[in-house]
């Protein structure tokens, strides 16, 4: 196991120090690691900017993220912002959370904010809300009945960030597409209770068991469909192992936000 900050602790304190700032270097730098879970230099980024206070929120990614999507095509329409008031709703925001949401919607309408990098920060730390958050942009999208080309070149280079394969993003574009119509009218949203049920019945629950039985059917159905275990398999094998977890993850998170649970 790499220790990185021990590591480089230990170097600087030695060019600094000699034996005595090599010792002092790895014992502060090994304290660091275990504080930030460090296992690779690859994580040092990420760690640092959570330890800073700077990691985005998976809400405010969200709302900066539909931000971007509604201004793309030139002008934010009421049809925008009556889907992001309806987004508030499905995940349950408070008044104040409703409020830092439409704020973060009005600044990812600049093309100066990076959204793509908070997308990818973002997915590295909750891998299990990528589906959650391409889905909402897919319905962003697609709020008007079609899709544009600035509003497809953001989507694609936003699910590639996030990890989501090309056929998951072919299936939200057909179930967004079906539900926004001709683009004259749309159909109600989904309710909150029928997510909640195709959640539970992706994990083999039911919806209101008790959260210690949600997160016994969330392992064993990551552990059974994990494609580490398909030794051998080809790479549609893979993908639609890939796809499955998502799924399950999206299920679980569902579940557990709606609970309270952690």
């Amino acid at each position: 196991m790499l220790w990185p900050v021990t590591v480089a602790g230990t170097f600087l304190g030695g060019l600094a120090g000699g034996a005595p700032g090599c010792i002092l270097g790895a014992v502060l730098g090994h304290a660091l690691d275990r504080h930030l879970a460090l296992q690779s230099w690859g994580e040092l980024p990420q760690r640092l900017s959570r330890a800073a206070g700077r990691q985005h929120t998976f809400e405010e990614v969200l709302f900066l993220s539909l931000g971007r999507l509604a201004k793309a095509e030139g002008q934010v329409q009421p049809a925008h912002l009556q889907l992001a008031r309806e987004i508030m709703s499905q995940f349950r925001l408070s008044d104040a959370g409703r409020v830092q949401a439409m704020k973060a919607f009005n600044r990812g309408k600049d093309p100066r904010i990076k959204v793509e990098r908070m997308i990818g920060r973002l997915c590295e730390v909750e891998p299990a809300r990528a589906a959650d958050l391409m889905d909402c942009c897919w319905r962003m999208a697609l709020v008007n009945g079609s899709l544009g080309a600035a509003s497809a070149a953001l989507l694609d280079d936003w699910a590639q960030r996030a990890g989501l394969s090309r056929p998951e993003q072919q299936r939200m574009h057909q179930r967004h597409r079906a539900r926004s119509g001709n683009g004259n009218t749309r159909r109600a949203p989904v309710s909150t209770q029928h997510l909640l049920s195709e959640a539970a019945n992706v994990l083999g629950v039911d919806a209101a068991a008790r959260p210690e039985a949600i997160k016994r059917a969330y392992r064993r159905l990551i552990s059974k469909h994990h494609p580490d275990k398909l030794t051998g398999a080809s790479q549609q094998e893979l993908a639609t192992a890939g796809e499955r977890i998502h799924a399950i993850q999206q299920a679980y998170e569902r579940l557990k936000r709606h609970r309270g649970f952690r």
